[in-house]
């Protein structure tokens, strides 16, 4: 079902009404933390700390106040939360140690704003209690639940250049009933550069009929596409309340047209109509070595008391490609313990121990650490420690102690043992630089669920996907990493890791070269699933379903109804029943389980019994041939 349709009304008629009816006096937009980039928990980790957080401003409005609940540590005596822009102060919040957490506001109206971006920096000064210096690294202060006051009402755009705004919470694309290739992949195009920019603000795609009504309002950060494939090519800026763009052109040209929206190109277009056409990028080249300042970090650095540590992620989706084992040649410098303690170097890749060594007094380290390709996650926290020991004083009385990793220490990557490595922890990676759209029927339907899954991948990259539409047949035979989008079966042709076959029988395979095990059933059963595939070299994501759309579309409702859902999934299976909530599976996990083992004792290894089969409208089990590995639930990130 849709809302009714838009009313459109002539450009000049809404500014006369705008002139007529400004915004009253004292009008004010809440916008909360997230819709602008703010992350929904904000860590301070140490006694003096602080977290830069840039506020995009839309047109129309002024910043006037943050408002954010402030959870405080244990063993807290004193502290004061300041709020810098730039060398400014803008406010200092004296805390309350006597409550576990407190809503406060920090104004700023004072704040420098500069291109749209308001500089605004938060900083803590923390006194514990007693002469111990607490370690609050895994019991920090935290922001929660920010928003921010601005005065005033977004201004609608009224030339093309303004159209994308500096907080985008909707976007919504309407196609034709069955779409082409090239408006799908148009309509693709935009919804990847969207999510390369507002994706981790939450933003909600929606792929949409354009022969369908339309709501006549909408929040002030929606937007809205038309696409349509045409002879001529031009973008349109349209007179509807909501602010909405008509995107047309030929094949070659509409992927051109879309690209030309997030570029420099973008911002000359000071009317309300124009023909864009910027170049298609080249995809950038797989990296095998680079220094932390080419790839982003740069130099990191800490200060604390007793302890330091700093860090910089190492990013899989940044580097292209699915790596093998990492080295990393490590050059810093450190504060000498003083002589009547001792210190340990220490560094890790998530929980695993890289290396440690002895502190000395020279102050510098030059060290090379292999990070094994099995302890590599799509993106995984690098950490160096200074850890000192020996003569106590009082908080605060001790010199602190500094960290540096230099800018020019250097990743060296390796190619992985297995090119393709199946998994959904092996997603967005593995599908770069390009890869190959295919859907199997060429509905409006197909094509939204294809979208809103890519745009999921996209908002777990910082490598921009480059998607092709095809037709199956060209996706299955060609060596091209892929994502194949059906509501009935896949393809005979391609070997998933999880097959139901003649209705009734379930087939796993945990391995290229392994045997499958079966699961039979006394009755036809119904699912979907999303399985990560390895053909050959190439990794392939497969959504399909064995009765029609509602499971499938349940599916990505759900990895959508929480955040983190997607970038938790584990695992190379995504599975749904009828009226139970998706399972992540790994089969590679389910057939090694030894077949001795006593089932009886573990309720969760039998659960792909209960977990698959008792899920199904009560279907009776038979001829169960299989011990199974965990069920396990997949957990949103918070």
């Amino acid at each position: 079902m849709f809302p009714p349709r838009a009313l459109c009304l002539p450009a000049s008629l809404l500014l006369a009404a705008t002139l007529a009816f400004p915004a009253p006096v004292g009008a004010q937009t809440v916008v909360d933390g997230p819709a602008l980039g703010v992350a929904e928990v904000l860590e301070f980790p140490d006694r003096s700390a602080e977290v830069a957080i840039p506020i995009p401003v839309p047109e129309g409005l002024t910043p006037r106040s943050l408002s954010t609940t402030v959870q405080l540590p244990v063993d807290l005596d004193r502290g004061h939360l300041e709020a810098w822009s730039g060398d400014l102060l803008l406010a200092r919040v004296v805390l309350q140690p006597d409550v576990e957490s407190e809503r406060v506001t920090i104004p700023l109206d004072r704040g420098r704003v500069r291109n749209d971006v308001l500089d605004l920096t938060l900083r803590t000064v923390l006194h514990s209690q007693g002469e111990a210096c607490p370690d609050w690294t895994d019991r920090a202060l935290e922001l929660r639940d920010s928003e921010v006051d601005f005065a005033g009402e977004p201004e609608a755009p009224r030339v093309l250049a303004d159209f994308v705004p500096s907080v985008l919470e909707r976007l919504e694309i309407y196609l034709p009933d069955e779409p082409t290739h090239a408006e799908s992949e148009a309509a693709a195009q935009l919804a990847l550069l969207a999510s390369t920019r507002f994706g981790g603000s939450g933003l909600e795609v929606e792929v949409l009929p354009a022969s369908g009504p339309r709501a006549p309002t909408a929040s002030p950060f929606t937007r809205r596409a038309e696409i349509r494939e045409a002879d001529e090519s031009r973008i349109d800026l349209t007179d509807d309340a909501v602010p909405t763009a008509v995107i047309t052109g030929d094949s070659a040209s509409l992927g051109r047209q879309m690209r030309s929206v997030t570029s420099e190109l973008w911002s000359l277009a000071v009317t309300g109509s124009a023909t864009l056409d910027s170049p298609l990028p080249a995809p950038r080249a797989l990296v095998t070595e680079a220094t932390l300042n080419e790839l982003g970090p740069g130099s990191r650095s800490a200060r604390s008391v007793g302890s330091v540590s700093a860090g910089f992620g190492l990013d899989q989706t940044s580097l292209g490609t699915v790596t093998g084992d990492v080295a990393i040649d490590l050059i810093g410098t450190y504060s000498p313990p003083p002589s009547d303690r001792s210190g340990l170097m220490v560094v890790t890749a998530g929980q695993t121990v890289l290396d440690s060594w002895t502190a000395d007094q020279s102050g510098s380290y030059d060290r090379t650490v292999t990070v094994p390709a099995a302890a590599l996650k799509r993106y995984t926290d690098i950490t160096v420690s200074l850890q000192t020991a020996g003569a106590g004083a009082a908080c605060g009385v001790l010199q602190p102690l500094s960290l540096i990793i230099d800018g020019t220490s250097r990743v060296r990557v390796s190619d992985p043992v297995s090119p393709a490595p199946a998994g959904f922890g092996s997603l967005p990676q593995a599908l770069l630089p390009r890869l190959q759209v295919a859907t199997g029927s060429g509905s409006l339907e197909d094509t939204a669920r294809a979208v809103t899954i890519l745009a999921e991948l996209q908002a777990l990259s910082a490598t921009p996907l480059l998607p092709e539409w095809v037709d199956v047949e060209t996706l299955v035979d060609g060596d091209v990493p892929g994502l194949l989008v059906t509501t009935g079966p896949a393809p005979d042709d391609l070997d998933l890791p999880l097959t139901l076959t003649g209705g009734r029988t379930l087939e796993v395979v945990g391995a290229r070269d392994g045997q499958p095990a079966t699961l039979r059933f006394y009755e036809d059963v119904d699912f979907a699933s999303m399985q990560v595939v390895q053909d050959g070299d190439r990794a392939l994501l497969v959504a399909s379903s064995s009765s029609g759309s509602g499971e499938l579309d349940r599916t990505l409702e759900w990895l959508d109804s929480e955040p983190g859902r997607w970038s938790m999934l584990a695992g190379n299976v995504l599975f749904t029943a009828p009226d139970r909530e998706p399972i992540e599976l790994s089969t590679a996990e389910a057939i090694a389980v030894d077949a001795s083992q006593d089932q009886g004792t573990d309720g969760v290894r039998t659960a792909l019994i209960i977990g698959l089969a008792v899920t199904l409208a009560g279907a009776a089990i038979a001829g169960i041939v299989w011990a199974v590995t965990r069920r396990r639930r997949v957990s949103p990130r918070r």
